[in-house]
């Protein structure tokens, strides 16, 4: 038996070298139960909690169980591979249950059986987190339609697709869902409202570069949902088209748009924050002065329906837009009367002054106001050219990476 030397030093004196024995320096993660080595590997993707399998007969069955199984597209060598990856590793999934079902890849029309199978397994594994995150190739593909055995899914609480279509079942419903997240989705008719209305506990809902080609009507009547966010990526939007939202339960709306197009919000008496985080490729002042009204009126829209919030975050597009008003006084359609907490990111330049004092002096109930300082106040144009010239469409892009173009301009600390 092999063993091993260790040296002790205590309170700066010297101690003889005492010795192991190497069968008592064993692996004690090893030794956990298999519920706490589970839950660890839940962290790792789909690969790597399949590769802990090479490490001893004690792991190598242990990721079949696993209730968290993320398929990231760097899961393969190849597109085809990874399908074929996840088909496999289902078929030697013996867990009962899965909380969690993640797959990102690029998806053609071919995949639809394949898809719908995984989706099946999920279902019938009470899966509580479903994620589709799916690429196209090339134009001319058709968007994965959804089965109808989702919308009758009692276990799921969140649903997150990318490039997906909806076709509705005449009577569903979604009992436990609470966040919905849709990217590049297109809803045609009442179909995103009564897509909202089949979610009686949802709170969360989140659209991502939805209906660029025509208007977005978001009709919500659900008394749960508390919080809705809506995020348009530059140049990706049809000019004419306008987004119209009916939430009067609604208590934080959050807006954020590469290419600001009209938005009509009604009947938003109980939205208590909202945050406007409207940019583009320019900055606002650097376009021509047709363009900087229409801006203009489009921001001052948005303030109409929300002049009632008390919480309000600006970025420092929305500050500059409120320059095309000569009048300090008149800037604002109407003031915000019940405002406490203002919030401006901006670079303290001399073109966002006139608008941050039309905001203090249009906000009689101001409490807090934090000023957020960034380097930049427009996106990044080469990197969303990088972007687009890597994925040919912004609609390949997350929307992690396309506001990673300004996120990482912020300067600390807050004033």
């Amino acid at each position: 038996m092999a063993e091993v030397a260790s040296l002790e030093v205590t309170g700066g004196d010297f101690v003889r070298p005492s010795k192991i024995n190497s069968s008592e320096s064993c692996d004690r993660i090893s030794q956990l139960h298999d519920s706490l080595l589970l839950h660890i590997i839940s962290f790792l993707s789909a690969d790597d909690a399949i590769s802990t399998s090479l490490l001893s007969r004690r792991w190598k069955n242990l990721w079949k169980w696993m209730d968290s199984l993320d398929f990231p597209f760097q899961c393969a060598k190849s597109k085809r591979s990874l399908k074929q990856f996840i088909e496999r590793a289902l078929t030697l999934h013996e867990g009962l249950k899965i909380k969690r079902f993640c797959a990102r890849f690029h998806y053609n029309s071919n995949y639809v059986s394949h898809v719908d199978s995984w989706v099946h397994y999920m279902i019938a594994r009470n899966v509580e987190k479903l994620v589709l995150d799916f690429f196209f190739l090339g134009n001319g593909v058709q968007p994965y339609v959804l089965p109808p055995s989702v919308y009758n899914c009692g276990s799921l609480r969140e649903l997150e697709v990318n490039l997906c279509g909806f076709r509705l079942p005449t009577i569903f419903c979604l009992g436990s869902l609470e966040k919905l997240v849709v990217s590049n989705g297109v809803f045609v008719g009442n179909t995103l409202r009564d897509l909202i209305s089949g979610c009686p506990v949802l709170e969360d809902l989140v659209l991502v570069n939805c209906n660029q080609a025509c208007d977005l009507d978001v009709v919500v009547l659900n008394r749960k949902l508390k919080r809705l966010k809506i995020v348009e990526y530059p140049d990706e939007v049809e000019e004419g088209t306008v987004v119209k939202i009916y939430a009067p339960y609604l208590l934080h709306l959050e807006l954020q748009s590469g290419d600001p197009r009209p938005y009509i919000i009604l009947n938003a008496g109980s939205i208590y924050s909202a945050s406007l985080d409207m940019r583009r490729i320019v900055t606002c002042l650097s376009l021509d002065t047709y363009n900087q009204k229409n801006y203009f009126q489009i921001l001052e829209d948005i303030m109409i329906g929300l002049h009632e919030v008390k919480s309000l975050r600006l970025s420092s597009w929305c500050v500059q837009a409120l320059l095309e008003h000569e009048d300090m006084h008149r800037c604002l359609p109407t003031p915000f009367r019940y405002l406490k907490h203002l919030k401006l990111v901006v670079k303290l330049a001399k073109d966002e002054l006139p608008g941050i004092a039309c905001l203090l002096w249009n906000s009689p109930e101001l409490e807090h106001l934090t000023i957020q300082l960034c380097k930049q106040t427009h996106i990044d144009k080469e990197k969303v050219e990088s972007a687009m010239n890597a994925n040919g469409s912004l609609s390949n892009w997350s929307e992690e990476s396309l506001w990673d173009c300004h996120r990482s301009t912020i300067l600390q600390p807050e004033v």
